[in-house]
């Protein structure tokens, strides 16, 4: 297991500041300052020893915010009598945790979900045709028809859908994505218009009769949106969040224009989350952010580039090192290079960006993790592994490296359990999601969800990373259980954990004085692993950056 020392010693001055902050401020009467906003009478849950858990976990708290600033932290009783604010919301007795984040989402796309054809969940290929004739009806005269979340693994067949399929749509231009966004299913209007047959050849892509494949996917090109579109699009999207209880995230992915809209957003306070953006791999991106700089600012980090090793698994795109289990000869599509890798990776040091790589099959991880077992140990760099799906048993000794990070999503396996047998074989099916492994090697996880290709809610991670379970609590003793992680350790996953990987856990992601008032108010305790509270826990409310919002 690594030693964090990167930070270890600013978390000692933490805690001797702390420690005497927290001895005036719960003894005898209380301050006279004014905040901007008091919460209180709440039960503190937070998972860092070194900081106010010690002293007062489990406790009824007090929160006097400034500035969206947490600025004192105090035990309450009914007899307290509360110092002066501008708001105070009592939270009656219920559970208080430092906000939560989500790891790894894409934003732009979540937004342009809930504008689209919505097909998560079609459990056959007739659904989602009346999704899109119903889409249609109350859209009329939209010519280009868009939609995300198709699944063939949920449909009865489980065949890859064709062009033909869509053959009642003639007057306008279908594409809808696969549910992991690295599929996209197509009808001929959009094969005529692009000039797309079975017989052209795209390197890191496949075209199966009106399905594109990851790279084969850039043979479409889509209308632009305006810029009034993705500014409500994207505020849309900040109320999804904050109702389910997010408070930071870090976006998977964008280009440079999208960085500049909410750079605006934020600028103009109208977006409060707190974003750690991944530039997309382009070389009009990296060139434009070596030429002016990167971002760093208090809601906004740009300084992290995203790249793709292969595909994913569902679309039999992950790269493994031997054939898949159902599709014989085929072993997924590399979508770089090992040379090209290791070029980017030097880029990224050069200019001292952060690395974040997309790598699935145990191949492309292992590529990835020999690439990155390189770096110097000495500096603070943090490269991150996205999704770290499948790996030998060996190459978790990689992730002791002190700059090799962990990036996963439990829902993935909980999502996959129903066919991933399928695709890895039942002996390499026990090299996957290993995040109770994957744990052990590094000390630290960061958890997120990939949404929109995932649901948003982080209790569903939280669900999963625990139990292994799905909503219907099946299978009834979780999927590959000895994977599992506790309750604290995903908790952790999903607040520190993700801050650190992101570069923010000065910032955000515990509940300490100093740091954004990043809360997240639930109506049960998480950490109790003998409540099994899946179907009954909610979010009460959510405060982002000082900002109170009801989710009731």
């Amino acid at each position: 297991m690594r030693n964090l020392t990167h930070t270890t010693r600013s978390f000692i001055v933490y805690n001797l500041v702390l420690t005497s902050v927290l001895m005036l401020v719960s003894c005898g009467n209380r301050p006279q300052e004014k905040f901007d906003l008091v919460i209180y009478n709440a039960i503190l849950h937070d998972t860092k020893g070194d900081s106010i858990h010690e002293a007062l976990d489990m406790e009824h708290v007090w929160i006097g915010i400034n500035d969206g600033l947490i600025m004192k932290v105090g035990s309450y009783n009914t007899a307290n009598t509360m110092p002066g604010s501008i708001r105070s919301i009592d939270l009656n007795g219920e559970h208080l945790y430092p906000g939560f984040i989500d790891a790894h989402g894409h934003l732009f796309a979540y937004a342009e979900m809930l504008s689209t054809v919505n097909l998560v969940g079609a459990t056959t290929m007739e659904e989602c045709l009346v999704r899109i004739r119903k889409y249609i009806t109350a859209h009329p005269g939209q010519l280009w028809i868009q939609g995300h979340g198709w699944d063939q693994n949920d449909w009865p067949t489980k065949q890859y859908p064709k062009a033909s399929d869509l053959s009642e749509f003639k007057d306008v231009n279908i594409y809808l994505s696969r549910i992991d966004g690295h599929a996209a299913w197509i009808n001929s209007r959009v094969l005529t218009e692009f000039g797309i047959t079975n017989d052209i050849v795209i390197n890191g892509g496949e075209i199966m009769d009106g399905v594109l494949i990851d790279n084969a996917c850039s043979l479409v090109t889509l209308p632009k949106s305006t810029n009034q579109f993705w500014r409500s699009a994207l505020l849309r999207a900040q109320d999804s969040l904050i109702k389910y209880g997010l408070t930071a995230m870090t976006d998977a992915g964008l280009d440079k224009e999208q960085i500049f809209l909410l750079d605006s957003l934020q600028t103009e306070g109208k977006l409060h989350l707190t974003i750690n953006a991944m530039i997309t791999n382009t070389e009009e991106n990296l060139s434009f952010f070596e030429k002016y700089g990167a971002i760093e600012k208090p809601l906004l980090r740009v300084k992290s580039v995203k790249a793709y090793l292969d595909g994913a698994l569902g679309s039999w795109g992950a790269l493994l090192r031997t054939p898949y289990h159902d599709l014989p000869q085929h072993y997924g599509l590399p979508l770089l290079t090992y040379d090209e890798l290791n070029t980017l990776r030097d880029r990224c040091l050069r200019n001292q960006w952060q690395l974040c790589v997309h790598a699935i099959g145990d191949s492309a991880h292992h590529l990835l993790l020999k690439s990155f077992n390189e770096l110097d140990t000495a500096i603070d760099l943090r490269f991150r592994v996205e999704h770290a799906q499948i790996m030998t048993p060996e190459d978790s000794a990689y992730y002791t490296h002190p700059n090799i990070t962990a990036s996963v999503q439990p829902t993935h396996a909980t999502s996959d359990m129903y066919w991933a047998e399928e695709r890895l074989g039942p002996h390499r099916i026990h090299h996957a999601y290993s995040y109770k492994r994957l744990l052990n090697a590094a000390g630290i996880l960061a958890l997120g969800t990939d949404f929109p290709f995932e649901h948003i809610d982080p209790l569903a991670t939280f669900y999963a990373a625990t139990t292994r379970k799905d909503n219907d609590n099946w299978p009834t003793n979780g999927f590959i259980p000895t994977q599992a992680i506790s309750p604290k350790e995903a908790l952790t996953g999903m607040t520190y954990g993700a801050s650190y990987a992101a570069f923010g856990e000065h910032q955000y992601g515990s509940i300490r004085i100093g740091q954004r008032a990043n809360l997240t108010i639930l109506n049960s305790n998480l950490l109790d692993p003998k409540e099994d509270q899946r179907s009954t826990t909610k979010v009460i409310g959510t405060v982002v950056n000082g900002h109170y919002f009801s989710t009731l």
